[in-house]
């Protein structure tokens, strides 16, 4: 039996509303060490959403290590800090 139509499968999709992560003002809110994430969106910059690890802090971007992205100098409004997220 051959069919016209390919078969569509519907998966459940949950949607969560809350954010994960707090913005990073300056350098007061974030400290060395410390795992963000990048919310930026930049044509040939890193992933939005990447996470790294902050190496190195200056007055208006940290130096952050995304991995196998590489590393960034990025400014601190895009970066945020991961929340723990509540479980319910």
């Amino acid at each position: 039996m051959k069919r016209d139509q390919p078969i569509q499968l519907k998966l459940p999709v949950e949607v969560d509303l809350e954010p994960r992560c707090e913005t990073v003002i300056n350098s007061r809110d974030v400290g060395t060490g410390q795992r963000v994430l990048y919310l930026g969106k930049v044509n040939g910059g890193p992933s939005t959403g990447s996470s790294g690890i902050v190496k190195k802090l200056y007055a208006n971007k940290a130096v952050v290590d995304l991995g196998i992205l590489g590393i960034w100098n990025v400014p601190y409004y895009f970066l945020g800090k991961p929340m723990a997220r509540a479980i319910s």
